[in-house]
């Protein structure tokens, strides 16, 4: 009787063991996650050929494969008096002595990013931690005067709470209207998010072509 429970079990682990050696790699790996975007910032190098797109970035050329579901915004210089109540923007900005903050950039995101990134949180390429990036709507909007600096001041609303930023008038102030692949042209300033395939392959979700410098 033992060595009949003894022959049962050893079979069973066997049988076990089995299972795991001929699960689908697909599905063991597809328990740890979708892998994470990672940010592309550069130039275009080259029209687009079919779906690649390369971008020279400060670490060199990378391909970007641009897909049907891939969005593609532009952006598209504004006046800092087309700025209004009820749109949603994102701003960055280093905090004055009287607790409210300096815009030194703003961009109005294309409705539909409306939510992205939401809140109030210290800019992560800023390591004294003086500058900041707020994603909120434009609650309120005041033009003022404060010394020699003629402004808007924009209380900016988040799920956390508020803050009041100064737009002054010689800042970059941009609007990100949705695109098409008319807009990656070579030289184009763009940043992407992408998700890394196998063979080291970039897909594009996201493309914004930046607003020239002013």
């Amino acid at each position: 009787m033992k060595n009949h429970i003894t022959r049962r079990l050893t079979i069973s682990a066997f049988a076990v063991l089995g299972g795991l050696l001929l699960t689908p790699p697909a599905l063991v790996t597809g328990q740890v996650g979708a892998p994470a975007p990672i940010a592309i910032r550069g130039k275009i190098a080259s029209a687009l050929k079919g779906s690649e797109l390369i971008v020279t970035s400060p670490t060199g050329d990378v391909k970007l494969i641009v897909t049907d579901k891939t969005v593609i915004r532009g952006e598209t210089a504004i006046k800092f008096s087309d700025i209004l109540p009820g749109m949603y923007l994102g701003t960055t900005a280093s905090k004055q002595s009287d607790g409210n903050f300096l815009a030194s950039e703003v961009h109005v995101f294309s409705e539909d990013q409306r939510g992205t990134g939401e809140g109030h949180r210290p800019l992560g390429s800023d390591p004294q931690g003086g500058a900041t990036m707020t994603n909120a709507n434009v609650e309120r909007v005041e033009d003022i005067a404060v010394k020699d600096i003629k402004g808007r001041v924009l209380t900016l609303k988040y799920k956390e709470g508020e803050v009041k930023v100064l737009v002054p008038p010689d800042i970059p102030v941009v609007r990100r209207v949705l695109a098409d692949r008319g807009a990656l042209k070579p030289g184009a300033e763009i940043s992407a998010q992408a998700v890394r395939g196998e063979g080291g392959s970039n897909t594009a979700t996201q493309i914004t072509v930046r607003a020239a410098a002013r």
